[in-house]
């Protein structure tokens, strides 16, 4: 018994030690181990390409591109929900691209072009697009920029707010507000937003020129209009000058910032504050500093709706003007839900 029991062992250790010799079952050489991974990324990079750049509504016509700026919150993010808005209430044909850099932004508007867009809407990052918009123009495009400029090439159609318009708007509510006696006031701005925050300073400058009761004691500068930053470059100004009757801030985000660093220096003597957009958690701020003139000069992110407006109408074989200028409001705690109702502007509104 015991001998069968060790002839047993013995058979199933040799079948096992036969089966681990055996030679093992073919495995792809690195090369083609590295081209099957290839295709595999190449395939799955397609896939993923031709997901992102499916129409997002299957209205007829010919296919409009739609470019924005990737942003989840503020501003920019108004802008993209209100293209997407307008395009659907349209029933355009139309894809929507958002970028989170100058260089994705181009290299998702060669992707535009490729698809075989007829019509291009871009809000750029900044003027830096100018390279990838002559591509759309040189390939027969019809693009219609909006909001930002694009150095020295000019698209077929422009849709903007009126930025001088907001400076001088500024300026004319600074000089109502303090009265004839003037004061000194800080130039709060964010050229790296390009031209158009340049055209907004520009336009109060031109204000206070003609009112020599205005005395401008400095011009700052913030990387961004993000309030956190702002807020770190305004308490630095607060401390180089104890004195200030009045800022000019050219951005409502930029705005927050400015008061948040006024209210933790305790300072009393700043009786005016301008901003420049219309955000909505801006003008909830407006109730909180009753001794302060809080203001916004409004470019509504919803004008991008405008813009939609424009290739649908070109679609349609309407006239449309090559420039539209969409004029600027003062918004203070007066007249802000005035401002709120008459523009349809909901809680539900991302800015």
């Amino acid at each position: 018994m015991k001998k069968s029991l060790v002839l047993v062992v013995c058979v199933i250790v040799a079948v096992a030690m036969f089966v681990g010799c055996a030679a093992p079952a073919e495995t792809p050489s690195t090369e083609a181990s590295t081209e099957a991974s290839t295709e595999a990324s190449a395939e799955a990079s397609t896939e993923a390409s031709a997901e992102a750049s499916e129409p997002a509504a299957s209205g007829d016509g010919p296919l409009v591109g739609i470019s924005v700026p990737n942003n989840p919150t503020g501003w920019v993010a108004a802008v993209q929900w209100s293209a997407k808005q307008k395009a659907e209430e349209l029933g355009l044909n139309y894809v929507l691209v958002a970028s989170d850099s100058v260089n994705d932004q181009a290299n998702k508007i060669d992707e535009l072009i490729q698809m075989g867009c007829e019509y291009i809407v871009m809000m750029p990052e900044n003027d830096e697009l100018a390279v990838a918009a002559q591509k759309v123009l040189d390939a027969g495009i019809t693009l219609i920029d909006f909001d930002r400029t694009l150095g020295d090439v000019e698209p077929d159609y422009y849709v903007a707010g009126d930025n001088t318009g907001m400076g001088v708007a500024g300026g004319e509510y600074i000089v109502d507000k303090l009265g004839p006696e003037g004061g000194k006031v800080v130039i709060m701005n964010i050229p790296s937003y390009g031209e158009i925050f340049t055209e907004r300073v520009d336009g109060f400058k031109s204000v206070a020129a003609e009112h020599p009761e205005l005395e401008i004691i400095g011009e700052y500068a913030s990387d961004n209009g993000a309030p956190e930053t702002v807020l770190t470059v305004m308490s630095d100004v607060l401390t180089a000058n104890p004195e200030i009757d009045a800022i000019y801030s050219s951005d409502d985000e930029m705005s927050q910032g400015i008061l948040q660093a006024i209210k933790e220096a305790g300072r009393t003597d700043i009786k005016v504050i301008t901003g420049g957009g219309g955000a909505k958690t801006y003008f909830d701020l407006f109730d909180d500093y009753p001794d302060i003139w809080v203001s916004s000069q409004t470019y509504a992110p919803y004008m991008m709706a405008d813009a939609v407006q424009v290739a649908a109408d070109l679609i349609a074989g309407k006239e449309v003007e090559k420039e539209l200028i969409i004029p600027t409001s003062n918004v203070d705690r007066e007249n802000v839900e005035q401002y709120l109702t008459e523009n349809n502007i909901t809680e539900e509104a991302p800015y």
